[in-house]
């Protein structure tokens, strides 16, 4: 996930929105748009996220990664918004797929038995960015 977190549109190549308590960084690829979350997916930003996430999914010609590495809490709102995203992307024939969610959204998903609703990927190497953990999904999208 990029360390620089500036505001902008959040369509654009690099964009940033800071809802209330998250920080969403936002990456276009060729293909593929990355979403780097950090901070805490309440209630008090769940609409911000939803509407930021939407318009990096529109604006992607295969699908949406998530990075969920930064994500410190996750309620049930922000469970709502993973699974609406996930429906439009399905509905538009595109794909969400979510980047290293840490224990506590995993366990989220465990509780709510969403865990099999969504694809996960784990990054292989605590080192690599969330683009390079994506390389086998993006290259030759």
């Amino acid at each position: 996930m990029p360390d620089r977190y500036q505001p902008a549109p959040a369509a654009d190549s690099a964009a940033t929105v800071r809802p209330a308590s998250v920080a969403v960084a936002v990456e276009r690829g060729p293909h593929r748009v990355l979403a780097g979350v950090r901070g805490e997916i309440d209630i008090d930003c769940a609409s911000d996220l939803r509407e930021t996430l939407l318009a990096a999914l529109e604006v992607s010609r295969r699908g949406l990664d998530v990075d969920l590495s930064g994500v410190t809490f996750c309620d049930a709102s922000g469970l709502g918004v993973l699974l609406d995203v996930n429906g439009t992307a399905a509905e538009a024939g595109k794909d969400l797929v979510l980047v290293a969610p840490g224990p506590r959204v995993t366990r989220l998903f465990e509780l709510t038995g969403t865990q099999h609703v969504f694809t996960v990927r784990a990054r292989t190497n605590s080192h690599e960015s969330p683009r390079d953990a994506l390389t086998d999904l993006t290259r030759g999208d």
